[in-house]
């Protein structure tokens, strides 16, 4: 009966091993996967608007002048100021990207010729 349960659970070990060793690198390719499709994302709002993807660390992230003001991207989704900063650790680095995106934007007044 003993060997028996030990042939029952060597099986079980293999099994689960065997399972793991497929599921593993599969859960691995998503992530990376996800991750491009992020950057992908962040890459064509830039171009959209024309400025580009900055990296802090190894961290991609977009700071865009729009009319409503300043919009920050963060891991292919739109985040709020504080919560870059609090994602990259850095405010340093978020307010020299602003002042870039500040100068490039263009200027908001509106003229009107009279003919």
């Amino acid at each position: 009966m003993e060997i028996n349960f030990a042939v029952v659970l060597l099986m079980v070990g293999l099994a689960f091993l065997i399972l793991f060793s497929i599921w593993y690198p599969q859960t691995q390719k998503r992530k990376i996967d996800q991750s491009v499709r992020a950057l992908a994302r962040m890459s064509r709002h830039a171009r959209r608007h024309n400025t580009l993807v900055r990296y802090y660390n190894g961290t991609p992230f977009v700071v865009i002048h729009q009319r409503r003001g300043l919009v920050y991207m963060y891991a292919g989704r739109l985040v709020t100021r504080d919560q870059l900063v609090r994602l990259l650790g850095n405010e340093e680095i978020v307010r020299r990207a602003e002042r870039e995106e500040s100068q490039l934007a263009p200027n908001p007044t509106r003229l009107t010729l009279s003919s």
